[in-house]
């Protein structure tokens, strides 16, 4: 595995990343703007809530599969037809249990419609295996061309939109439309590349296997997807949905530059893998490093928010969102913890510890859910961030600790801290 093709796939990694956060930047504030904190709250409530149940879509199988199709290429139309269908029957069953679940939710109509189309989204992300399979290749110029497409025509449908003053739903359908166009374009893609889905082949086997390696990732995903939106879910019920819109605000510009981590991680999975069979010792070596790169990373966007924030949220959505500056700081400083943890991804699946992953997550979520119900209702979204943070924090650096497989990597991320770790690989 060469560098040069390393930096070729982070080089369009970036390019989609830069596309998405002009384009979401700009259509997104100009969403915000013409919604208010209301509909954008109602909006952005229904996809956190959603995002509860995306547990049935992911499975867990992303980076097993993608480590799998290194490893032995002859099994690829085996391993994306099994991975397809049981994710196509996880879309149907996170449909269901949405609509199941709403009887057991007090809120209006209108959320409940919104909620729905949004969940329609989840039908088209069975095709996600065909990016699992550029991964595995480092050509994710594919996938981001398939993807850059859609979101190009979905937010000239927002445009639309916005100029002609649509409502809520409207946005939402735009939402699920994006997904459906990936969904296309990466089958158009795939076949133009030279593969055919009509080889794609279900084994129940193999998915048996799948699931067995997998399901403490899949419960993982679910564990981590209530710790990263359960506070929008809450803020939403407890408070109103016009604090969930000024609260969305802060979480979509702190996610802005958590862009970076993903695609270090997608990108440096096929070599990790590599060099863990080819060179231990550099292995954890070059994991400290990516550890190091993580946190200062935080600590340099967390600085400028600090110095910066307001004035970005009040130039960018106006001054009725200018309440999410406090939740803006603690969730970009958030960030360093999550980027982290990222990072730890590559090493866990490497080494099938992914257990322990779920452990860890089922004990931060609980703190997360107490910490949430004591803050929120006394300092509001603010609370929520704080105690996203909190969280956040123990679970990357200290509940880990009560695992013993997993001191060497917790202790790796704390020393790298030490800025050195940035210049030489090789410090002890």
């Amino acid at each position: 595995m060469t560098k040069d093709k390393i930096l070729k796939n982070v080089s369009w990694l970036l390019f989609d990343k830069v596309i998405r956060i002009l384009g979401g930047l700009f259509i997104g504030v100009w969403v915000a703007r013409y919604l208010g904190p209301s509909n954008f709250g109602i909006l952005n409530y229904a996809i956190a809530y959603v995002a509860l149940f995306v547990v049935f879509v992911k499975l867990g199988f992303d980076k097993i599969i993608v480590r799998e199709l290194v490893k032995n290429t002859k099994i690829k139309n085996r391993l994306l037809g099994t991975a397809f269908i049981l994710k196509l029957i996880g879309a149907f069953l996170a449909i269901f249990s949405i609509f199941i679940s709403l009887f057991f939710v007090e809120t209006d109509s209108l959320t409940k419609v919104v909620i729905f189309i949004v969940a329609a989204g989840f039908i088209f992300q069975s095709v996600d295996v065909i990016d699992y399979f550029y991964q595995s290749k480092i050509l994710s110029k594919y996938i981001v061309i398939a993807r850059n497409s859609a979101f190009i025509l979905s937010s000239l449908l927002k445009v639309y939109l916005v100029l002609n003053q649509s409502q809520v739903v409207y946005f939402a359908l735009a939402s699920s439309m994006d997904v459906f166009l990936a969904g296309l374009f990466m089958v158009y893609i795939y076949k133009k590349t030279g593969h055919k889905i009509t080889k794609w082949r279900f084994d129940k086997k193999l998915a048996i296997r799948m699931i067995k390696y997998s399901w403490p990732l899949a419960i993982s995903t679910f564990i981590i997807s209530i710790h990263m939106r359960i506070d929008q879910v809450m803020i939403g019920n407890m408070l109103d949905k016009e604090q969930v819109g000024i609260y969305s605000v802060a979480v979509r510009l702190s996610e802005f530059w958590l862009f970076v981590p993903v695609i270090l991680v997608n990108t440096l999975m096929p070599y990790f893998t590599e060099l863990r069979d080819t060179n231990h010792k550099l292995y954890y070596q070059r994991l400290t490093q990516l550890y190091s790169i993580m946190f200062w990373m935080g600590a340099v966007f967390g600085i400028f928010v600090i110095m910066f924030g307001k004035d970005l949220i009040v130039t960018l959505f106006g001054i009725e969102y200018v309440g999410a500056y406090l939740v803006l700081i603690f969730n970009i400083w958030n960030g360093i913890f999550m980027s982290q943890a990222i990072a730890r991804g590559i090493w866990m699946i490497n080494e099938n510890l992914q257990k322990y992953r779920l452990y860890n997550n089922i004990i931060i979520v609980v703190i997360n859910i107490v910490v949430n119900i004591i803050l929120i209702p006394r300092i509001g979204i603010s609370g929520a961030a704080i105690a996203t943070f909190i969280t956040q924090f123990f679970g990357t650096w200290v509940v880990s600790f009560l695992w013993k497989p997993l001191r060497v990597s917790t202790w790796a991320m704390i020393k790298s801290v030490n800025p050195l770790y940035l210049l030489n690989y090789k410090m002890k």
